[in-house]
């Protein structure tokens, strides 16, 4: 029998719908998927299959194939596949003598899910399962969710997620829907290990170019390679991200920052190499590499504890060399792009983790 099983067609046929959750299977970022396991809990009344329990040996209830009787065409509305109808053939309804019909139909669920990655690894995803009857309107089946959240009595925890919360609620449209949305946080230990930390190892390292001194001849080749493995570790963190969000993840920020930073350090270790090869006698120092020079032994007579750094006023300018202008650079570099380094690593990362 495929009509709704009124005896007056005029009515509404009423739905009572809960969901429990059995696994979070899989959430693709990249594609905005969520793949669940469950099952669906749905009852209504069938006026057509009543009887008299007296009439049949006191039979109170019985099991029958599904697709015997009349069942709502339930559907998953934001399906990433394609379409499917819920359970099998091989599975039964519960049904009682006073027509009341159970049904439990067990699914895997691959939902579209909007995702916000401005914080990730330390994300907050809210995603929502739409289940709608999909051949009728509200005024011929109408669904309703028994309780305001989605069963985990069976739930298994997954090893990426934690579920925060679970919310259920009716779509008031002409559709007749039921939303069962999933909050839920990941697990950042995974990224936190593999990604943030050795990202922030290699940008506090890149700062140690400049401890190299300049006629090691090394230093710009130490420069690069720092640049080309925060490069691999952009590369990595973009690929787990989705291409079209909204928002842009503060990790990926920190990343083009240090990558920018690693740039600069390069050119300017290029330049210090330029200068190194000069002669005072040809080239004379500038009043702007006096005031570097004048500004970074100022601030290592305040620092150094012991006395080997000279006082300012007993230096004699005159054996200044372009030698000692470039350590002077060195030191006020070091300081600055360590100070950046940190700085933004703290306000990006502290941001990240207590939002």
């Amino acid at each position: 029998m495929k009509i709704r099983p009124l005896k007056d067609q005029l009515m509404v046929m009423d739905i009572h719908v809960d969901f429990n959750l059995n696994s979070i299977i899989e959430f693709d970022e990249a594609n905005g998927a969520l793949k669940t396991a469950g099952y669906l809990v749905l009852s209504w009344t069938d006026e057509y299959l009543q009887w008299d329990s007296t009439d049949f040996n006191g039979t109170e209830s019985i099991f029958l194939p599904q697709d015997n009787i009349w069942k709502p065409d339930i559907s998953l509305k934001n399906s990433v596949n394609s379409f499917t109808s819920m359970g099998s053939p091989h599975l039964n309804v519960f049904v009682t003598s006073t027509g009341g019909v159970s049904w439990y139909p067990y699914q895997v669920l691959q939902s579209t899910c909007d995702v916000d990655i401005q914080y990730f690894p330390f994300d907050v995803q809210t995603c929502s399962l739409v289940l709608t009857a999909w051949s009728y309107y509200k005024s011929d089946v109408t669904l309703y969710q028994n309780s305001e959240s989605i069963h985990l009595d069976g739930y298994t925890p997954n090893s990426m997620w934690d579920i925060l919360s679970t919310a259920a609620r009716a779509v008031n449209t002409e559709e007749s829907e039921v939303v069962f949305e999933i909050k839920m946080k990941r697990k950042p230990g995974f990224y936190i290990i593999n990604i943030i930390v050795p990202v922030i190892l290699l940008s506090i390292l890149n700062t140690f170019s400049f401890v190299l001194p300049i006629t090691s001849g090394e230093r710009a080749s130490f420069s690069v390679t720092v640049f080309l493995s925060l490069a691999v570790f952009l590369t990595i963190v973009a690929a787990s991200l989705p291409t079209n969000s909204d928002s842009v993840s503060l990790l990926s920020v920190f990343l083009i920052l240090m990558t920018a930073s690693s740039t600069l350090m390069v050119a300017l270790c290029l330049v210090q190499a330029r200068l190194a090869t000069r002669n005072t006698t040809d080239r004379p120092i500038g009043n702007g590499f006096w005031a570097a020079y004048k500004l970074a032994n100022i601030l290592r007579c305040r620092t150094c504890r012991r006395t080997q750094v000279k006082p300012l006023m007993s230096v004699n300018f005159q054996d200044v060399n372009w030698i000692d202008i470039v350590d002077s650079m060195d030191f006020l570099l070091f300081i600055l792009f360590m100070t950046l380094t940190i700085l933004s690593a703290v306000i990006i990362f502290v941001t990240a983790s207590s939002h």
